[in-house]
């Protein structure tokens, strides 16, 4: 879609630029986990996408598929079915009621654009704020992992 003197915003496919934009983001406290600290190859793998304010700065991502996926202590925690999807938003939005816009945008795209019936998330277990918005956005916890490196505890959670 275009904005203003026509600048495209919306949910575009992920460059390089707006990767390393991401994985320059720093969450703190306990969201910390969730940094790439410049790391963005990840992004640049598997379907990927930047969603960007009318002002077309990025302000969140969206993954599908593998890449969406924690590495998981536990063998078999992913079974087949779900369409997997990761998403981040800004550090600089996170609290500020952009939530479940952000989610619904993101389910609305996996379905629409990927035709993805069920869509599925994993959520580290201690974030009860991004757990609420995903509750009110229809998910329910359907198991539980430990990050493979950090070995923090995540839940994972279907629509």
């Amino acid at each position: 879609m275009r904005g203003r003197k026509g600048r495209v915003f919306g949910i575009v496919p992920m460059t390089r630029e707006h990767a390393g934009i991401i994985a320059a983001w720093e969450y703190s406290g306990e969201l910390a986990v969730y940094n790439m600290e410049g790391d963005y190859s990840g992004l640049l793998t598997g379907p990927s996408y930047s969603l960007l304010n009318s002002a077309g700065k990025v302000i969140g991502f969206y993954q599908f598929g593998e890449e969406a996926k924690i590495p998981a202590v536990e063998e078999g925690a992913y079974p087949l079915g779900p369409l997997d999807m990761g998403l981040g938003l800004r550090p600089d939005l996170c609290g500020l009621g952009f939530g479940e816009p952000f989610v619904q945008c993101g389910i609305r795209w996996a379905r629409e654009e990927l035709g993805a019936g069920a869509v599925r998330l994993t959520v580290m277990g201690s974030n009860s704020r991004a757990r609420g918005v995903y509750e009110r956005c229809g998910f329910s916890e359907t198991g539980r992992v430990t990050h493979r490196q950090s070995g923090c505890e995540f839940i994972i959670m279907e629509l």
